[in-house]
């Protein structure tokens, strides 16, 4: 159950870090060059939404979870997620936009749960069963 609540806690975050007006953050800070800071922010915020719900099903007594499938779905889920994100920042959070390069951010961070998954499943979850 508690896994299930963190995974709803981190859809409601994301909402709400991604609700936030524009004049909210400071001007586009950089980070290690060009890359923009907000840009790590998304593949941290949709990183660690996919993870959660990822390990929410590997922790599951049910099967149907833990199939290749499931995983398929989640990350589905979460790059669909970030679209309607950056639609509704659009059209309804002031001083917000629309970015393509977000919604890449959002979907490669969703993307990289998948390894992180993995090296966790080797290192960690299977030890704390």
């Amino acid at each position: 159950m508690k896994r299930l609540l963190w995974v709803i806690a981190e859809i409601a975050i994301v909402f709400i870090l991604l609700s936030l007006p524009g004049s909210s953050f400071p001007d586009q800070a950089k980070w290690y060059g060009n890359f923009p800071l907000d840009k790590l922010v998304h593949i941290l915020l949709f990183g660690s939404l996919a993870l959660s719900f990822l390990i929410y099903f590997e922790k599951s007594k049910y099967q149907a979870l833990k199939t290749v499938r499931a995983k398929a779905y989640v990350l589905i889920f979460c790059i669909l997620y970030g679209i309607g994100m950056e639609y509704y920042q659009k059209y309804f959070v002031p001083s917000r936009g629309f970015e393509v390069g977000d919604m890449l951010a959002d979907a490669i961070g969703s993307l990289l749960a998948l390894p992180l998954l993995k090296w966790l499943k080797g290192n960690i979850l299977n030890k704390h069963k």
